[in-house]
């Protein structure tokens, strides 16, 4: 993994982590509705799946190079990662 993407990984790993302890604290005060709190664990779902779609990018962009495929092809598989992960 290039460690410009591990930074990137591991800083919004960080970032869901401290989301689910809010989410923890959310449930345990029991003062938060239920729509809340789908709100907030979606959230979670939302940044751990731009997580995976970094970290695809980055597998791609990392392995393809090394396969000597041209930057335009590397480019067109980011931007379908992009669009599939939407």
């Amino acid at each position: 993994m290039r460690r410009e993407a591990k930074d990137e990984v591991l800083r919004r790993l960080k970032s869901v982590e401290g989301h689910v302890r809010g989410v923890e604290k959310m449930v345990e005060d029991g003062e938060a509705g239920y729509a809340e709190i789908v709100q907030q664990t979606n959230a979670i779902f939302s940044a751990i799946r731009r997580i995976n779609t970094l970290l695809l990018k980055d597998f791609v962009e990392e392995r393809a190079g090394q396969e000597g495929a041209s930057e335009e092809l590397i480019s067109d598989l980011v931007k379908a990662i992009d669009r599939v992960t939407r």
